[in-house]
């Protein structure tokens, strides 16, 4: 008999009680599916490197801030090694200047002492001596008389040859005779023999000298040192 409640809900029927069952499996399935998606997609996020064989080594980077970075570290470690370098590079440098000057100094200095040694020995062995050469009252050459072929040679034979004299003085008659490099020349008397008939003689062979040119290049003055005897003597 029906009911005339119309407040009274109808039974469900079996077919509606079976299809309610059926949406509430799948969702569940669907939520434990999707659940499985995201644990792989987290497992898969991480960085794996392969190993032999097939296998996954998962590595992981862990990055320590030390406030510094390795290469600074190292560009400071080189810098100081890198100016010590140069300073001593620099003083080598410096050290091989100073010794290229030195070599210079000395041999400039060397030069100089050459120069100073050269002069001395050409007034050395010039005629610009103490060391009167002798003539004979035949106009003979004495000790100490330059060789022919020199220009100071030439100079006292043309000196000596016009000397003659038979007075015996009391001592020897001594003059000091100079030829410039411009070809002038002059005597000096150093002391006379006492005796005018000698001293004539001196005079004479002096006057009637004929002095040859004085050499080419030739710029120091040259200068003799004559004394003049008498027979005796």
């Amino acid at each position: 008999m029906e009911s005339s409640n119309p407040f009274l809900k109808p039974p469900r029927s079996q077919h509606s009680h079976g299809k309610s069952d059926f949406y509430m499996s799948a969702g569940i399935h669907s939520g434990i599916l999707l659940l499985l998606i995201l644990v792989g997609l987290i497992a898969g996020s991480k960085e794996t490197i392969p190993m032999g064989g097939g296998e996954y080594v998962s590595v992981e980077m862990i990055v320590l801030e030390t406030g510094d970075s390795p290469a600074e570290t190292v560009q400071e470690d080189i810098t100081p090694a890198t100016e010590e370098v140069q300073e001593e590079v620099i003083e080598v440098i410096e050290e091989s200047v100073e010794s290229e000057i030195e070599v210079e100094e000395v041999q400039e200095a060397e030069d100089v002492v050459s120069e100073q040694v050269e002069e001395v020995q050409e007034e050395t062995t010039s005629p610009q001596s103490t060391d009167f050469i002798g003539v004979g009252s035949e106009g003979e050459a004495g000790s100490g008389a330059p060789g022919p072929a020199s220009y100071e040679g030439r100079v006292f034979s043309a000196i000596r040859r016009n000397f003659r004299t038979s007075v015996n003085p009391s001592q020897s008659y001594r003059i000091s005779f100079t030829v410039n490099p411009d070809g002038s020349h002059f005597h000096e008397v150093v002391r006379t023999s006492g005796d005018n008939g000698f001293d004539r003689a001196v005079t004479h062979a002096l006057n009637s000298a004929s002095i040859p040119p004085i050499p080419p290049g030739r710029t120091s003055p040259v200068n003799l040192q004559i004394e003049f005897f008498g027979p005796d003597s």
